[in-house]
């Protein structure tokens, strides 16, 4: 057998990591035999047409360009891990709008399959007449072992971990945090980041920069994750990996309760969610003072991990929405 992968980005976007990337070794292992095409481009009908199967990784084309594949790919699919209908940081005016629906609802009728990442995204798609199946955000475990046991300084860390373009999400949490840090002394705030917060001089931080493949090693460090999140419609389609992130390391995380963390804490129960500044403080309160409900959610969040959202469990589901089978 073999696939033709369209990618949305390269090997350094996310979502195409995470959705593809990180599961073609195991398809190469299984004997399958895949080609990648740069980020956005249609390989020639005659090219398509001698692939088993093409998978689409979220990028919209053209609805004259989902006519060719769907002529000449024998098989179809179509995945998506955001509300992409949705605008992210800026309006879409109305010909965006339409353009983006009309490309959107083209792909996903004529796909065999429409793989989702949450049940938010399957509920849209389904809607305008996909096959939907979800599968999960998941993390290779491999890059994200077991947690080992350390022994207690008597410090309590509470990390958050992400891309320089979402810390005004965290920065939007300092004086709960540096009010959490005034009255608990043994609180210490950890950032896992290529560039460093916009704290005041007066909000103590210790800045992890960001290195490719030290994730598993900056998270492992903390006791509580950090999960603000955007309240508009576009994030309520996230999965969000940073949770993922918590869940595989073994800790508790405090998030903003849109719709995607909503079904991660589902499966896990180690998820508490704040809108408001008192309710971060009431929930990261309750961990920081509760050193044995904080070990009882970091076992239940890891064993979500390994259950649900480990590649370990995805794989084997997404190689037979592959295949067919």
């Amino acid at each position: 057998m073999k696939i033709l992968v369209l990618p949305f980005g390269d090997t350094s976007c996310a979502s195409t990591h995470y959705r593809v990337i990180q599961y073609l070794e195991m398809l190469k292992a299984d004997g399958i035999r895949y080609d990648v095409a740069p980020p956005g481009t249609l390989p020639p009908s005659a090219e398509i047409a001698g692939y088993d199967a093409v998978l689409v990784q979220k990028k919209l084309f053209s609805t004259s360009q989902v006519r060719t594949l769907r002529a000449h790919a024998k098989r179809l699919l179509f995945d998506i891990d955001d509300a992409t209908w949705h605008p992210h940081g800026r309006k879409h005016s109305w010909w965006t709008r339409w353009r983006t629906n009309r490309r959107l609802r083209s792909i996903v009728r004529a796909a065999d399959v429409a793989l989702v990442a949450n049940h938010y995204i399957a509920h849209h798609l389904s809607a305008l007449g996909a096959n939907v199946q979800v599968l999960p955000m998941a993390l290779n475990p491999a890059d994200w072992p077991p947690p080992a046991a350390t022994e207690s300084t008597g410090r309590i860390r509470i990390g958050w971990s992400g891309a320089p373009v979402n810390l005004c999400y965290l920065e939007t949490l300092e004086p709960v945090l540096a009010q959490i840090m005034c009255e608990h002394p043994e609180v210490e705030l950890a950032v896992f980041c290529g560039k460093k917060p916009d704290f005041s001089a007066a909000t103590p931080y210790i800045h992890l920069p960001w290195r490719q493949g030290g994730e598993s090693a900056a998270v492992e460090t903390f006791h509580i994750g950090l999960l603000p999140l955007p309240v508009d419609a576009f994030s309520q389609g996230k999965s969000p990996i940073k949770a993922l992130q918590y869940m595989a390391a073994g800790i508790p995380t405090v998030a903003t309760p849109q719709a995607g963390a909503l079904e991660l804490d589902r499966e896990s129960g180690a998820i508490a969610f704040a809108k408001t500044p008192a309710e971060w403080h009431a929930c990261l309160t309750s961990l920081v003072t509760d050193a044995p409900k904080r070990e009882a959610l970091g076992r239940h969040a890891r064993a979500a991990f390994e259950a649900h959202y480990s590649t370990t469990s995805t794989y084997p589901l997404w190689k037979s929405y592959l295949m067919g089978i």
